[in-house]
């Protein structure tokens, strides 16, 4: 319905970019609102209300999101804050270690650092399974540690780091201390409890002689993406290592507040919290500081005021935030949220276009049609207007139109109050409208993008149709000179030339409808059906496109050994195994193997077997699809039978060399330097009298106390 018309289309980043654009996150499929991520409170859990539980003295993060917390007696309590589910690690009593340890997790470990005098384990590092210890030290190299503060890095090696005096005296009451210019250090380690690295910074030396017990409290410290952190609580400073062997950067924190606890982001940004009581000094509003790993503040994460005496990161940027003087830990989560724009600190951006030339004067625009997805509580508005001339008056000034409107030197107030007597009144959300009153032969554009909180329209595609055509023009002359009810009915009929527009284009491309590479979702389902595949799911968009490319070889190969196998290869991704009656006929035919065949596979000469390794039958659903395209594809005389393997040898069943069953070398059980067991070897002892290594059979004649 649109012979003889034109238009202008904007559908790539190329188009949009002739123009200006303010608070705009441009992408290759279209532009939005810009957006970035800010941490909100997701839950609060509340420690105080955990029944059998003293009060929390300390808390880190495991695998799962399972918190790790340890009261006041010591005990360490493994908690699932989705099921309130919680249990004990060790048993009551145990005195591995005080209350006053330092808890980290690193992958299925827990490590306990106690820097107490008495304690004979002051780095000790436990499984989450069981409470076994892994490895325990107290010293090293002649060095007697008192962790300050201890942290972990999840990498394929699992790193420790803790923060710990590396000079130590014994003062005059015959207390362990840290005497003046005395070092504090961060020493690495492996899962091992092997020592990787001593981190070291001029800035940490004390000023003045300190007990051990005075240090507790004053250094966090902090590990992520090869950097490593350490604050210093009283001298408000912050040391960033680098585990690649540069210089560290040290800064001072200039900002109000007693600082406490410290963590980094995937992103290296550097979180630090505040444990300032709010009824002191004045103190009201208790932020968590952001900064960048330069030492620039340039954030807070004002969706949590509070106290903080623990803070740290899992591996998903989940922020854990703990106050221990209330017991609370506070869960937040990144979530997205919509910038404001600079000169109405709204969240909304917008677009002012280049001029659209049509090259001729007098010429009277048509209409828009806008592709964009529009969420509740946001809108879009679209304002125009048009000129023969390309410029003009703004603001008394005669200016180029487009030069003006893409000045990045005027400022959006100033450009929005210099015109806004040139645009046309706003259309609201448009998807397919009408230029009213648009005759010259420049158009330029504005949109508006208004959005909420989380959400932004998205601005896919805009095309600008011109000249005016109607199907008014399809009518008696009667109608078209009737100027005073013409224009509405002009309105009027193009509503119906949308619905034959977006008919034609549905017929034009028709024929894409019909390619499988081409579509996807519920075209493709539909293409599905027409090979009669009803349970979309179970074969996914990927092996049902493939399945519909291979129809017209696999339907002359249907009732075949060739077209059956095919047909499973799709489904499951991997050749499977056939064994048909002639294959082992001979062997059936000795007698002493005749009933395990027969059990194996059947008796009956129009059997065969299909046989598949488990990963390709995980379900009830998987199993049933198989047997159904064995039952579809097999000769009409036939019997199919599905054996799914197991991974594992078992006499007298399928057990098939090279397919599920491998045979290598003896691997040997170390037991320490000089003794080793091998594991895979079984040994029986006829007289069942006890000894190692000779004949031993667990439970039956040997017992471990």
């Amino acid at each position: 319905m649109q012979d003889g018309q034109t238009f202008f289309s904007l559908n790539k980043p190329l188009d949009w970019e002739q123009g200006y654009e303010a608070n705009i996150h441009m992408q290759n499929e279209g532009f939005s609102i810009q957006q970035t991520e800010k941490y909100s409170i997701h839950r609060i859990v509340r420690t105080d209300e955990l029944e059998g539980i003293h009060p929390i003295q300390e808390m880190t993060v495991g695998p799962g999101r399972k918190l790790f917390l340890l009261d006041e007696a010591s005990n360490v309590w493994i908690y699932d804050d989705e099921s309130r589910h919680r249990e004990s690690l060790f048993r009551q009593g145990h005195q591995l270690f005080s209350h006053q340890a330092m808890l980290a997790s690193m992958s299925d470990l827990l490590v306990i650092a106690d820097a107490h005098t008495e304690s004979e384990r002051r780095l000790a590092v436990y499984s989450i399974s069981n409470g076994q210890t892994m490895w325990a030290i107290h010293d090293w190299e002649g060095l007697e540690l008192f962790p300050l503060s201890v942290n972990t890095r999840i990498t394929t090696a699992n790193l420790l780091y803790a923060a710990v005096p590396l000079d130590i005296a014994i003062g005059m009451n015959g207390s362990p201390e840290v005497p003046k210019g005395g070092r504090i250090g961060i020493i690495q380690w492996n899962a091992a409890g092997e020592v990787v690295h001593v981190y070291e910074h001029e800035a940490h030396r004390l000023e003045e002689t300190a007990e051990i017990a005075a240090l507790r409290g004053r250094y966090y410290t902090a590990a992520a993406g090869g950097k490593l952190v350490l604050l210093d609580a009283q001298l408000r400073t912050v040391t960033v290592f680098h585990e690649d062997g540069r210089e560290p950067f040290h800064f001072k924190l200039e900002q109000e507040g007693r600082f406490a606890g410290i963590s980094i982001d995937t992103n290296h940004n550097i979180y630090i919290g505040d444990s300032g009581y709010a009824q002191q000094e004045g103190v009201t509003e208790r932020f968590i500081l952001k900064f960048r790993e330069n030492g620039e503040q340039f954030d807070k994460v004002t969706s949590f005021r509070g106290r903080t005496d623990t803070l740290l990161h899992d591996g998903r940027n989940r922020l854990y935030v703990f106050d221990r003087i209330s017991g609370q830990i506070s869960l937040l989560d990144l979530r997205a949220r919509t910038m404001l724009l600079e000169g109405t600190q709204l969240p909304e951006a917008i677009y002012f276009s280049a001029e659209l030339d049509t090259t001729e004067t007098e010429t009277q625009w048509h209409k828009i049609r806008l592709e964009a997805d529009i969420p509740e509580e946001t809108q879009v508005r679209f304002s125009y207007f048009t000129s023969d001339e390309s410029e003009g008056f703004i603001d008394g000034e005669y200016v180029n139109y487009t030069g003006y409107l893409t000045d990045p030197g005027i400022s959006i107030r100033d450009k929005l109050a210099a015109t806004r007597d040139l645009w046309s009144e706003p259309i609201l959300n448009p998807k397919d409208a009408l230029l009213m009153n648009a005759r010259g032969r420049y158009l330029w554009f504005k949109i508006e993008l208004i959005g909420s909180e989380q959400k932004s329209p998205y601005i896919r595609k805009l095309r600008v149709y011109f000249p005016r055509t109607s199907l008014i023009a399809y009518l008696p002359p009667i109608y078209q000179q009737d100027e005073e009810h013409s224009p509405f009915l002009e309105r009027f009929l193009a509503m119906f030339s949308t619905f034959f527009d977006d008919m034609e284009d549905k017929i034009d491309r028709i024929s894409s409808h019909f390619d499988p590479d081409a579509v996807s979702g519920t075209y493709l389902e539909w293409l599905g059906r027409w090979l009669a595949i009803t349970d979309h799911e179970a074969w996914g968009e990927t092996k049902l496109r493939l399945l519909i490319k291979q129809a017209p070889e696999l339907y002359k190969l249907r009732g075949t050994r060739e077209g059956m196998m095919n047909m499973l290869k799709i489904y499951t991704g991997s050749e499977p195994f056939l064994l048909e009656y002639f294959q082992f006929k001979q062997m059936q035919e000795t007698s002493e193997l005749r009933q395990l065949f027969a059990q194996l596979y059947g008796d009956n000469p129009y059997c065969f077997c299909i046989m598949l390794k488990p990963e390709f039958v995980q379900t009830d659903a998987q199993r049933l699809t198989i047997e159904q395209i064995i039952e579809d594809q097999k000769p009409a005389y036939t019997e199919g039978k599905l054996i799914v393997l197991q991974p594992w040898m078992y006499a007298d069943m399928h057990t098939y060399l090279g397919i599920n069953t491998y045979l290598s070398e003896p691997t040997l059980l170390t037991l320490d330097q000089r003794s080793s067991m091998p594991y895979n070897t079984v040994l029986i002892d006829v007289d069942r009298d006890k000894r190692m290594d000779i004949h031993t059979r667990l439970e039956l004649d040997s017992e471990i106390e």
